[in-house]
């Protein structure tokens, strides 16, 4: 089994990548190669009147700050660890990507962002800190007690310009998980929903060129 070191990388990242890129794979994975079968799935897409490039730009550098639900929610599920005297990088100036607590597994400009490994998320302070994984190390995972998390930013040129789409899928490794992170997911279903939702609105809102207003 092969585990990736927090600062390993197969190659450099380019530019405009998230600067939490752990693993850059030549062809890259596809989710189904990541967690396939998952038990939980989320799905959200948008069209964007711009270009894939623009597009991409801008989903990699909006910051927490401009997502005032994303803010708040990570804020909130972020609250048990600081009471209880965990330290943690304030939110405002960190990417959306880089806030994500599952690293940046393959990355390829301008067409997709795949982040991907093992969480304990339904425990009140997050768990045990995971080892970091490739795609065949996370896929072949079974220890019981984890859930393999798969999150999956796609770009897609368009006639009017870029479908922006995002899916999120989850695995339990053995049942008594499943049951533990099925309480977990009826909490943050909603409101993950409502994240990814800003994510998409926001980029699209900052990669689109102001429109002109009509003259009568």
């Amino acid at each position: 089994m092969q585990v990736a070191s927090p600062g390993s990388a197969a190659g450099s990242a380019p530019a405009g990548t998230p600067a939490n890129l752990g693993l850059l794979m030549a062809g890259g994975p596809t989710l189904d190669e990541v967690v396939p079968h998952p038990q939980y799935r989320m799905c959200h897409s948008r069209t964007v009147s711009a270009p894939p490039t623009a597009v991409w730009d801008e989903l990699c550098r909006v910051t927490m700050s401009a997502l005032p639900v994303g803010y708040a929610l990570e804020g909130v599920r972020l609250l048990p660890a600081r009471l209880a005297g965990r330290k943690h990088h304030p939110l405002a100036g960190r990417t959306f990507l880089d806030v994500t607590p599952i690293p940046v597994l393959f990355c390829e400009r301008p067409r997709v962002v795949i982040s991907a490994g093992l969480s304990q998320a339904w425990r009140l302070l997050g768990g045990a800190t995971p080892p970091r994984l490739d795609v065949a190390a996370l896929r072949a995972w079974s220890q019981p007690g984890w859930i393999k998390v798969a999150m999956e930013f796609r770009l897609e040129p368009i006639p009017v310009g870029t479908l922006l789409s995002t899916e999120t899928r989850i695995l339990a490794t053995d049942p008594r998980t499943r049951r533990s992170f099925a309480a977990y997911w009826l909490l943050i279903r909603a409101g993950s929903g409502a994240i990814r939702r800003e994510v998409l609105r926001v980029v699209a809102r900052r990669a689109e060129p102001p429109r002109t207003p009509k003259r009568n």
